[in-house]
């Protein structure tokens, strides 16, 4: 029996309105004596439902290598589990009986009892030292104990969903068996030492398609016993590994970075919104990182999950239980406010659809561009996702597969630095300019040829109407505004750019320039005058062009100006930028006037037009150890414009359901929102 992985199944599938899931950590080591004394299956799974839960994490191996079940033979039992208590078994009947769905979770790598028993499936450093209880999973253990290990658990336990934890490409393991596949299936004579070894980018290459064969696998092994479940794998496809997810994986989901996971989840889930699988975006209760056993509070989570679930996203919020089983109620009083809070907006995202103003492409070649490496360098991505969240103007990420076929549903588009472009995407990316696009292209994009070599010309030369003649020779440069269609709300001075920057000559007579590249002041000894340089000449070369082409318009950002903007806060960076993409737009979907900015979502829901607004504002706290809202600020009097050629039957704001002061002039529509607290959404119908 087959599934048929296709877009009704994705949809259809209970996964896909699962908005509420709470994830609960169970690592548990050996010596965690008194282990599940707390545990009552019925009563976890009432307090499941008065925490607003529609699903729930279930361990079948922990962190330590341990599982908590009796049926099959493979499994590691955990040695302090009580006589006959079937802790999984237990879990799935409760939640089932009060139609909560159950999720299984997989720890693919460390182990307690693996490392004694099989020393030779450890993962070895480059000195040949074991990595405390790290296993290999690109030794014989994979196919020889962690497929049957898993076939045992979905074979036995009716788990809803399977999620794995760790099954990605990390580091280099110096095992026997790493190093007899490496040279056997690379022809290399050893295995790299570091980045800076010669073998390095062949082990990039080996290593990155080795583990989407292991994922492949468990799939595979899965659908074989249950064709229909849905299977995640942590941290796979997402922003630092830009790689097309294949029709096996069901679900996506990450557990988001704890810095500031307002922006984190919504930097994520712009990235997944577009593929059309569900995807959770994993935000901690935790103040800090996991198992800190303290936890925000409920309006600090709501921020958070506000900007996964305008984003299309679901929710899926973690947190730890203590090794008897049991969790603060404080703690479970927290987690469901927050559930509810999205139980309330249900509505308006059950079938919605993303759509946005701008697609910025993440290519699935970064990982081979520069200094190889196995997660890509994120701080460009980051710096756009800032750039575009901070002027309100909805963005995704996508790769060139979805940036080909859905180049249609963008006014505009943006190529930040991005090394290789495929011909495919260069004719593809011709036609939309001169159909009436709007291109924005920075750095040194489309400057290597299918070998990542370098070619000496830019690949879009025949649509800018520039040719780069060198680079810059300085970590940093200015950017001089000399048209005033892109000066708005900046300063008027030249503005530091701190990255790597082309110098670019104009090849075409119709071409205009907008901005000049100015040099940093180099002293005598050629070093800055302290730890960056004022301004000094200009290089003779422009910052910034711009040129008509067809019914459309491409420009050039001669800097790598969303990696400036992310390294240093330059904050007219941000102005010039979204002033140069309005340039760009015939017209976007959706303009915002409001005192500060908001985060703005859009998505289609059937005849409904639905406008996400979420604040991100709030009293965090000042020394970036880690954000946590305590108070929310609320953004009060803005302004949502609309192109729409009907009147609307109603436009409410939801979820409280309010008609707002709003207005049609027979082209566009504008609405008056009197304040966001959180998220406020305006629904149009």
């Amino acid at each position: 029996m087959s599934t048929d992985w296709s877009s009704s199944w994705y949809a259809s599938s209970w996964y896909a309105s699962s908005f509420r899931k709470l994830f609960f950590d169970f690592h548990s080591s050996e010596h965690a004596v008194g282990l599940a004394s707390a545990f009552d299956a019925d009563r976890w799974a009432d307090r499941l439902v008065e925490a607003n839960a529609s699903a729930v994490s279930v361990f079948t191996k922990c962190g330590f290598g341990w599982s908590f079940y009796r049926k099959g033979g493979i499994r590691y039992v955990h040695p302090h589990l009580p006589e006959g208590m079937d802790m999984l078994e237990a879990q799935i009947a409760s939640c089932h009986a009060r139609d909560v769905k159950t999720i299984g979770y997989y720890h693919t790598f460390n182990s307690e009892p693996m490392a004694r028993d099989f020393p030779a499936w450890r993962c070895l450093d480059v000195n040949g030292a074991p990595r405390d209880t790290m296993m290999c999973l690109q030794s014989p253990l994979f196919e020889g104990w962690m497929i049957p290990h898993v076939e045992e658990i979905v074979a036995n336990y009716d788990v809803d969903a399977m999620f794995f934890d760790g099954c990605y490409a990390h580091s280099v393991c110096y095992c026997s068996a790493c190093q007899r596949r490496f040279q056997a299936e690379m022809g290399e004579a050893a295995l790299p030492t570091g980045p800076d070894d010669p073998a390095w980018p062949a082990f990039v290459q080996w290593s990155l398609a080795d583990f989407k064969r292991l994922r492949e696998m468990v799939c595979a092994a899965i659908h074989s016993h249950r064709p229909d479940l849905p299977v995640s794998f942590n941290w796979t496809y997402t922003m630092r590994m830009p790689e097309v997810v294949p029709p096996h994986i069901g679900t996506l989901m990450l557990d988001t970075m704890p810095n500031d996971q307002c922006f984190e989840d919504s930097y994520q889930a712009r990235h997944w919104a577009t593929i059309g699988r569900p995807f959770d975006i994993m935000n901690s209760a935790f103040l800090q990182w996991w198992g800190d056993w303290c936890c925000k509070p409920a309006v600090a989570l709501k921020h958070e999950v506000a900007t996964a679930i305008a984003n299309g996203g679901l929710t899926w919020i973690g947190f730890q239980m203590t090794h008897t089983f049991d969790v603060d109620p404080a703690i479970m009083s927290v987690l469901g406010q927050t559930l509810a809070f999205v139980k309330k907006r249900e509505p308006l995202l059950v079938g919605a659809k993303p759509k946005a103003a701008v697609a910025i492409l993440n290519s699935t070649d970064t990982y081979f561009t520069g200094k190889q490496r196995l997660f890509i360098d994120e701080v460009p991505m980051r710096g756009a996702h800032k750039v575009f969240m901070e002027s309100s103007l909805p963005h995704h990420f996508v790769d060139e597969e979805r940036l080909i076929a859905g180049l249609k549903d963008y006014p505009v588009v943006v190529l930040s630095d991005q090394r290789r472009l495929s011909g495919d995407l260069v004719t593809a990316l011709d036609a939309y300019v001169r159909g009436g696009g709007g291109l924005l292209v920075t750095g040194a994009t489309g400057t290597l040829d299918s070998d990542f070599q370098p070619t000496g010309s830019f690949a879009l030369a025949d649509l800018l109407g520039v040719e780069p003649v060198g680079e810059y020779p300085g970590t940093h440069c200015y950017l001089s505004v000399t048209d005033p269609s892109i000066a708005e709300a900046s300063l008027p001075m030249p503005h530091m750019m701190e990255a790597p920057a082309q110098l670019v000559r104009v090849t075409a007579p119709d071409v205009e320039v907008l901005a000049d590249l100015v040099a940093a002041f180099v002293r005598a000894d050629g070093m800055p005058l302290l730890r960056w340089s004022p301004p000094a000449e200009k290089t003779g070369h422009p910052a910034i062009t711009f040129r008509r082409v067809g019914e459309g318009a491409a420009a050039y950002l001669a800097s790598d100006i969303f990696r400036a903007y992310q390294v240093k806060n330059v904050w007219p960076l941000k102005n010039i930028v979204a002033a140069l993409v309005r340039k760009l737009a015939r017209e976007l979907p959706v303009s915002i006037c409001a005192p500060a900015w908001l985060e703005v979502a859009l998505a289609e829901q059937g005849a409904r037009t639905i406008v996400h607004l979420v604040n991100h504002h709030g009293n965090r706290s000042v020394d970036n150890n880690y954000l946590c809202v305590e108070t929310s600020l609320p953004v009060r009097d803005i302004v949502v414009t609309i192109p729409r050629a009907t009147k609307p039957v109603s436009v409410t704001l939801e979820p409280c359901g309010k008609e707002p002061k709003w207005d049609w002039d027979g082209a566009r529509l504008t609405v008056c929102v009197p304040s966001v607290s959180i998220h406020t959404a305006i629904a149009i119908a």
